[in-house]
């Protein structure tokens, strides 16, 4: 049983049916942001050249984004998502994604997702708009644990 929301999100990861989601993982949520990796690999993701496959991006932009708009306790489907491949990824890469959401209103949201490779350069860029299926309110749970030695306190 999750003892953090972040615990919470990767639970709920594991019920995605795609394939890919095994290999990632949510690594931060905030109010209308989300940080998840993906770890990819060759025999599954890739085309024949050894490229990542398209579909892969931008499957993981719509879970990273739709984890996004779920922080803000409103469950979503994607209406429409566009992306842009700004560079190739090799199968074996280890991708980490960031999305915000942009507009949360009572029945669409908007979230914008970046996909960076492990030199940190942006390979996707992708945006989404999702209706509001309905208000899931979050557990109440912390955010995450804070560690004594986290950079991010104050």
């Amino acid at each position: 049983m999750a003892t953090t929301l972040l615990e919470y999100f990767n639970e709920l990861r594991t019920q995605n049916p795609f394939s890919w989601v095994k290999d990632s993982e949510v690594t931060t949520v905030e109010p209308g942001h989300a940080e998840m990796t993906l770890q990819t690999n060759e025999t599954e993701y890739c085309n024949f050249r050894g490229h990542l496959h398209g579909a892969v991006c931008i499957g993981f932009a719509d879970s990273l984004m739709g984890t996004a708009c779920f922080t803000l306790g409103k469950s979503v489907s994607t209406i429409d998502i566009n992306g842009n491949y700004l560079k190739a990824v090799k199968g074996g890469t280890v991708l980490r994604g960031v999305a915000n959401v942009e507009h949360s209103g009572k029945t669409t949201m908007v979230a914008t997702a970046r996909i960076y490779n492990e030199l940190g350069e942006v390979v996707h860029i992708a945006r989404g708009t999702f209706f509001v299926v309905e208000e899931r309110p979050l557990p109440d749970l912390p955010w995450r644990f804070i560690e004594e030695d986290d950079p991010n306190l104050i």
